[in-house]
Order: C-alpha cells, then structure tokens, then sequence
C-alpha cells in the first residue's frame, strides 16, 4: 500500500481533533478499503486512568483502565467517535508477565514469553466505539456460572465472587423477557475506587465500581441494570446522544423488571419511587424548563456529559411504564422483543422507535383499540418537552408511606427510639434511602442537635452501602451535625470516585464552605477520573469564579 496524507484540525475546544486522511483513488459504493495508522496515545487521554501500586488494594502493581462513554473513545484511538458507527475489532497487548490484561471481547490467545504476556481479544458483533474498554492490573478471574465470571484484585476475589453468586440468575432473568443473549461469557469487573460511574455496560467486561459491594449483596442491582444493556444499548443502541434515554429508559425498565421477578414488586416500586424523587430535584437544579430536563435534550455546542444526570434513565423508565399501561404487560414484552429483533445490532433515534410503536400497536390490537391507544399517547411532550412528564406514574406503596412516616417523626419530635431503630434495622437499603431523602427535602428543619439524635438512635456509623452514607452526609453538612473540617465526609470521598456518591457530597460543603470543598478537592485530586474531576470542579470552581467575579 501507499502511504497518504492526512490533515489535522482541532474544530472545538475539549472535543479532540478531526482527522482527514486524502484517499490516492476515488472509491465505488461500497468499496472496501483497508487503512493502517500509526499513532499512540496521551498520558493524559481523558478515558485512561493510569494508577500506582499504591492505589491498588494489593498496592503491588501498576493498574490501568479506560471508560470511554461518552465521547472519550476518540482519546484512545483514533476512530469514528459515535454511537451511530458500529464496527467489530480485534486487539492484541503486551504487558509484564505479572499483569492481566482483559478486554470487551471475546479472549483468543494469552501466552507468557520469558518477561511479557501477550493477549488477544476479538468482538465480533459489530458495537459502538465508547464500548471499546480494557483493563490491566494484579487480576485474577473466577467462575460463577455457566457463561458468567467475576474479575477484580486477588485479594478481593473471594468477596466480590460471594456479592455476585446470583451473576447467572441474573441473565437467565433477563433472556427470560427479551432475546437470546448472545455475547459470550459475561464477565463483571470490579475496578479499583476511583472508577467514576456505578458500572459500565462494556459487552464481555462489564466495569463496576467497588462501592457496588459493600459485603451483604444490598447493591446487586447495579449489575442487573449493566446486564440488562446486552439488549438495549449494546445491541440496540442510541444514534447520537440527544437519544440517550434510548439506552437507559430502556435498561431501567428491563432491570426493574428482573428486580421485580426476583425480589417482589413492592421492593421494584420503592426503588423506582426513590430514584424518581432524586430525578424531580435534579430538574429542579436544572430549571424545569432547561431542554436537559427533556428525553431529548438541545446540546447546544456542550459536551455530552455535560447533560449527565438521571433524568434519561428515570424519565424514560416512567414513558415506557406508561406505554404498558395502556397496552398490557404480555403486549409490552412482546413489543420489546420484536423491538429488539427488529432493530439488533443497529442505532436509532426517538421518531424510528415512536414509528415502530405505532406499527407494532396497529398490527397488534383492532383498528378501533389502537386508534384509542395511540391518541391517548403525547408523545411530542413526553419525549421533546421540558420538565415533569405529562402523566405521573405511581410507585407509591405502603412501604413507601412508612418510610415517610418514620422520617417525618423525626421531624415531628415524635419518634420512639426503640420502635424506629428497630424498624431502621430491618429496612433494605431503598427504603433507608427514601427515609434519608425525605430528611434531605425538608433539611431547613433539621438541626445539628435533630441530626445528631437520628445518627444516635439509627446507629448510622455503622452503616456500610455507600447509597445510605452519602445521603447521610448531605444531611449532616447542611444541618451542621459535621462542620469544618468535614473530616467524615473528607474520609468518604477520599476512598470512592463515584460521581453519583462524591458530587452531591461537594455540593453541600460548598454551600457551607466553599474554601473547605475546594480543599478538600485539591487534597484528592489525583485520586479521581478526569471525568469525575470535570464534574467536582464545576461545583468548586464555579464557585470560586463566581467569588472573583464578585470582588
């Protein structure tokens, strides 16, 4: 082949550069042409994470690993940055003989010559490029089921496998109400802390954030939401980012399905009640009428995680709830298994599934029952508006009420101690977070003294899910319970990286001490992914600019 010239252009500030390479000949229609470029990557790529032995747990080796959702791919090699281009890939590396090297897709070859390994790796269903993920570190790898693994640190393994014994329930709960999983071996990765997401839905290698295992399996709905994107997402797969919520609301509403079968109904509601009540806030910050608010949010020239929030997943959960209430639960899953089969292994926008509603609606109930359903449906305001859905979809359960009523005595001055830690002990961690959000909600009515009495009588301290113990610092932030130095909240946000835990933690030091969230910040800095940074620092340093603007 002949070498050819390129041209590089950098066309917007924190969104990589745009490669043309000058072809020597005019292609046909459909001609194939294969392209070889040289080229290596940053030290500071946006999706590497490159960590000492120190910030390990074995603190032996040297561990690496990227996370390329959203646009971050582009930082690792050099290729077509978006969800509307899928490709399948092979990948070969080379490490010192003591490192793992593991890959999303399927493993080919692993051999060990004299001081290096060499492993390979090849996809073979066409997928995305922020799928594209690997990582390599003291790794070791144990089964848990027929076509399902666990791998983290060797000093963890014991752990993490007993955390994830249902891995194989898992996806045999989920094929049940859609297709046939057809990936291979599902292999979930529990990543060193500072992983900035709960779980990345990476096809083979699932990446998860060690906060998902606090030791009594309170979090294993995390892995059910990455494995449930084996079909929506992985397979059938958003076109650009404004249809985001075609991946998440989708997976929300499979993974909530499976957490319905396997744990109750009553235990899928709260969940779903708990993170509706923290998507309402979010809009909220927002402003209800900001397009983020929307299913299909206006960028504007922003980055993609500019937009990041629950609101794709939430929102999009409540519509697709919402369509099968009007046409049935036995019609809804087989909507969504034609869907998939349908639409396999391609990447749509909102108007292709709305079409395809349509039709799967038409074809299914008389002309008079699917003319009465369709009408019934905005989908303008549910899928392009701003703010609150058009319908309110009811998740509110006894459970609920009671959860409710136990914060509020609280806050009535009314609670027996004995009754309420008693009740509190025996709340899973969804209920114990809807007590802590409602605490949250009315926090101008929460003191030091009233924080410190409820820490006291629930026995807080000895909590150990990292969703119960960030909201319980927000709340002893903002009453005062903690002050500065903030030592516990220091602590917290010192040992995990995900944003979902850390962000919200920053925001309520910032409000009280600015200069002590910044600190605080600059003190773990390196610690955390350059994602996470952008997000932390948008709370600290918008703060400090606003100071500067002031004086």
């Amino acid at each position: 082949g002949s070498e050819l010239n390129y041209e590089i252009e950098t066309l917007s500030i924190g969104f990589g550069q745009r490669m043309t390479i000058i072809l020597d000949e005019k292609l046909e229609i459909n001609q194939k042409i294969t392209l070889f470029i040289e080229y290596e990557t940053s030290p500071s790529a946006s999706a590497i994470s490159w960590l000492t032995p120190e910030q390990t747990v074995g603190k032996k080796l040297p561990y690496m690993f990227t996370q390329c959702e959203s646009i971050h791919a582009r930082s690792l090699a050099p290729l077509q940055d978006t969800p509307s281009v899928k490709a399948t890939y092979t990948v070969s590396t080379r490490t010192i003989s003591d490192i793992m090297t593991r890959v999303s897709g399927n493993l080919t070859s692993e051999i060990t010559d004299g001081d290096y390994k060499y492993t390979s790796f090849k996809m073979n269903i066409p997928v995305q490029s922020y799928l594209l993920a690997i990582a390599s570190g003291n790794l070791a790898e144990r089964k848990i089921g027929e076509r399902t693994s666990v791998i983290t640190e060797p000093e963890e393994l014991d752990k993490v496998a007993n955390e994830f014994d249902r891995l194989e329930e898992f996806v045999n709960e989920a094929e049940k109400v859609t297709i046939p999983y057809e990936w291979g071996e599902y292999k979930l990765l529990i990543l060193p802390p500072s992983f900035p997401f709960g779980g990345m839905e990476n096809p083979l290698l699932t990446f998860a954030s060690p906060a998902i295992v606090p030791g009594d399996k309170s979090s294993v709905d995390v892995a059910i939401h990455e494995i449930a994107h084996s079909w929506f997402g992985n397979l059938v797969t958003n076109n650009n980012w404004t249809n985001f919520w075609l991946n998440e609301g989708f997976t929300v509403f499979l993974e909530r399905r499976v957490v319905r079968n396997m744990f109750g109904e009553d235990f899928m509601k709260v969940t779903a009640k708990l993170e509706n009540q923290s998507v309402y806030f979010e809009m909220l910050d927002y402003g209800l009428n900001n397009s983020y608010t929307s299913l299909t949010p206006i960028f504007n020239g922003d980055h993609p995680d500019e937009a990041v929030s629950d609101i794709p997943y939430e929102k999009g959960f409540q519509f697709l709830v919402y369509l099968e209430s009007l046409i049935g639960e036995e019609t809804m899953e087989d909507f969504l298994k034609a869907y998939l089969i349908s639409y396999q292994k391609t990447s749509i926008n909102a108007s292709e599934f709305v079409d395809y509603f349509k039709s799967f609606v038409t074809s299914t109930f008389s002309r008079k029952k699917a003319r009465s359903i369709l009408n019934e449906i905005d989908f303008e305001t549910w899928i392009h508006a701003p703010g609150l859905p058009p319908v309110t979809v009811n998740f509110e359960t006894q459970s609920y009420y009671d959860a409710i009523d136990l914060a509020q005595s609280f806050l009535n001055a009314s609670a027996d101690p004995i009754a309420a830690a008693d009740i509190w002990k025996n709340y899973a961690v969804n209920l114990k977070g809807l007590v802590m959000t409602h605490l949250i909600d009315n926090i101008n009515s929460v003191d030091d003294c009233m924080a410190q009495y409820i820490y006291d009588t629930l026995n807080i301290g000895e909590e150990i899910n990292g969703e119960v113990i960030f909201r319980w610092l927000q709340i002893a932030i903002r009453s005062g319970q903690i002050s500065d130095p903030f030592e516990e909240a220091d602590d917290f946000v010192g040992s995990i990286g995900r944003m979902k835990f850390v962000v919200p933690i920053y925001m309520a030091i910032n409000e009280i001490n600015p200069s002590a969230a910044l600190s605080i910040y600059n003190k773990h800095k390196a610690f955390y992914h350059p994602i996470a940074r952008d997000s932390i620092e948008g709370v600290v340093l918008k703060s400090q600019n606003l100071e500067s603007e002031k004086m």
